[in-house]
């Protein structure tokens, strides 16, 4: 019920005196974020002397994300120890429990969060965020490197094997997990992570690829070793305070040969597998005039390969191109054969309320909430269905290593290496959407989809709308408007591959 209120209140009092600053003509304005020694830029634009910052991508650079509660309207940072919450052409908004006036209203624009720099910055002040701070003169951000608690990473050759030791300032609750591909995970709770220091620690006589991902409150570092890993053992040390991993392996040397190459698997994000959801006798959702998902998302997968064909910066593979059944099982195998850095499923969502509208990007992880739970229903139904023919006609045996608990612990492991990544790629596509598509937006959801549990590598599940919708059914028969769903996932993946590529 406060929740509620405090929307009604902060719409009443926009006024056009603070929605008039975005109708004069604005100019760019670069500014700088000065962040552990380097320069990053952020999108900016300046009215008079008033600079607007993108808080979308100072988050990013901060390691977090911006949530978009009522889609258009209300949007929240959180973060461990404190909470922001705004509405879009409102000056008012609330910090934690308290409502504060910036002087000038947010700004939406192409699908990012803009705020005053000058009056927004200083309430970091108020939650003990001191580290960062805005000059004027200069345009830039400056964030002081004791801002994280998770400072550096080093790698010790020992007789016995190697040493990984993770540099924090105070005790931190961790966990260390070994998934296939010898990848370490190290998973810091309430860690913030100093990104630039530890990716410039990447050593290759080690390790193919070092990795950093910051979720809300927890930071974590993956690190994809050169050699099997088989014994190990962690412990959390003092004096200076550190994190220690040792890995057994007496054979574990230096790789003098590699003179700066790199040698193993290619680190490119260059294989897209696209999912064009149902086929064959599963027809998927239908809609009123008849419209059948099937037949809808083949032709946005091939909207879709068409534009990343063209670019000839990727291997599209499609798991299927006409339609025809494609079990669980295939799917998987062929992204993981395939060797995929993406995988993107694409569906059309339906509901029993045919009033329901709007686009949603799905990663894999628990449903939080009814909807989530509702799509994750339907969209597993005909694989439920799958594994129950399975199990009639093999006397359970087929079925039986979906169910091993060993199985299902490597299944959750693998759903929390790649859920970073998904996250962010599913933010991507949420930015695209948003420039795109002029349907309502749902935003990014998490589910527990049958079809991305499988896949070794980052997913998402595209639900580019309702075709229980008479309207959005229209507008799904439309090629114009899977051209645009097949665009937006094409600008999302450029972007993830920028991105991760330059890591």
């Amino acid at each position: 019920m406060r929740e509620r209120l405090f929307i009604k209140i902060l719409f009443l009092l926009i006024s056009p005196l603070f929605l008039s600053v975005f109708s004069a003509g604005s100019t760019s304005a670069a500014v700088q974020v000065y962040i552990a020694g380097e320069y990053e830029e952020i999108g900016s634009f300046s009215e008079g002397e008033i600079h607007f910052i993108s808080l979308s991508d100072l988050v990013e650079i901060l390691g977090g994300t911006l949530d978009w509660e009522i889609i258009g309207h209300q949007v929240k940072m959180v973060e461990p120890s404190y909470r922001f919450d705004f509405i879009i052409g409102s000056p008012f908004f609330k910090l934690n429990d308290t409502v504060y006036n910036m002087t000038y209203a947010t700004f939406f624009r192409d699908g990012q969060l803009y705020v005053p720099a000058e009056t927004f910055l200083p309430y970091f002040d108020r939650v003990n965020v001191r580290q960062i701070a805005w000059d004027s003169d200069s345009r830039t951000i400056r964030i002081e490197s004791e801002y994280f608690n998770v400072t550096d990473i080093s790698f010790s050759p020992k007789a016995n094997g190697l040493l990984i030791e993770i540099y924090v300032t105070t005790a931190l609750a961790y966990d260390v997990f070994v998934t296939e591909g010898n990848w370490i995970n190290v998973s810091i709770r309430n860690g913030l992570l100093n990104r630039a220091r530890l990716l410039s620690c990447l050593d290759r006589r080690y390790m193919y690829r070092l990795k950093v991902h910051q979720v809300e409150n927890t930071g974590q570092i993956s690190i994809r070793l050169k050699r099997d890993v088989q014994k190990w053992n962690h412990k959390l040390v003092n004096d200076p305070p550190r994190i220690q991993i040792s890995i057994a392996d007496v054979n574990f040397q230096f790789d003098t040969a590699l003179n700066g190459t790199v040698i193993g698997p290619d680190e490119k994000i260059d294989v897209i597998v696209i999912d064009p959801g149902h086929g064959g006798k599963d027809y998927g959702a239908i809609g009123p005039r008849g419209t059948r998902e099937k037949d809808v998302v083949l032709s946005i997968s091939k909207e879709l390969a068409k534009l990343i064909r063209k670019d000839k910066q990727f291997k599209v593979i499609m798991t299927r191109d006409r339609d025809k059944t494609v079990s669980l099982e295939e799917r998987a195998r062929i992204a993981n054969e395939a060797g995929a850095d993406l995988f993107i499923s694409i569906h059309a969502n339906a509901s029993p309320n045919r009033h329901v509208r709007g686009w949603n990007v799905f990663l894999l992880a628990p449903a939080r909430n009814d909807s989530a739970r509702a799509v994750e229903q339907l969209e597993n139904s005909y694989f439920l269905r799958e594994l129950s023919a399975l199990e009639a006609h093999a006397g359970n045996e087929a079925v039986k290593p979906d169910y091993d608990p060993v199985i299902s612990i490597l299944n959750e492991m693998i759903m929390t290496e790649f859920q970073a990544e998904s996250h962010d790629f599913a933010m991507m596509m949420d930015r695209e959407f948003r420039r795109y598509l002029k349907i309502p937006a749902r935003g990014v959801d998490q589910a527990g989809f049958f079809v991305l549990n499988k896949v070794f590598t980052p997913s998402v599940l595209v639900e580019a709308a309702f075709i229980s919708n008479k309207t959005e059914e229209k507008i799904l028969k439309d090629r114009k408007y899977r051209q645009l769903v097949a665009k937006g996932i094409y600008n999302a993946v450029k972007r993830f591959k920028a991105k991760y590529e330059s890591q």
